[in-house]
């Protein structure tokens, strides 16, 4: 089911109908604290509080949380990177996303700490 949500959230990251301009993704100006990148890395790494995830079943978050950012994030650039990060997992995914979000400024990412969580087993 996770992986499926994942796959979901790749696909309505690829879907939302702008054109690539052509821009690296690693821009320094994408990176700026307070750009609309930056925001949307603040925007995907509480994305498990904005979605309203955290108030659900474990086995709905991922799509929960790959409707909401389909639906919130702005930029071209940040749904490339999720794209780039997509078939990563566990602690590597995590890291990645922790990296960026120090990147453009963020001093933690509740996402990337829900990622290193492994689920919980079922009764």
């Amino acid at each position: 089911m996770k992986a499926a949500a994942l796959l979901l959230l790749a696909l309505v990251a690829c879907q939302r109908g702008e054109t690539d301009t052509g821009a690296p993704t690693q821009s320094v100006l994408a990176a700026a604290p307070g750009s609309d990148y930056a925001l949307d890395i603040g925007t995907l790494c509480n994305a498990v509080v904005g979605s309203g995830a955290d108030k659900i079943d474990e086995d709905a978050r991922a799509l929960t949380i790959a409707n909401y950012l389909g639906a919130n994030l702005k930029t071209a650039e940040s749904r490339k990177f999720l794209v780039q990060i997509q078939p990563l997992v566990g602690e590597a995914k995590a890291t990645a996303l922790d990296s960026e979000a120090k990147r453009v400024g963020l001093t933690g990412c509740a996402l990337a700490a829900e990622w290193r969580t492994p689920p919980a087993p079922k009764p």
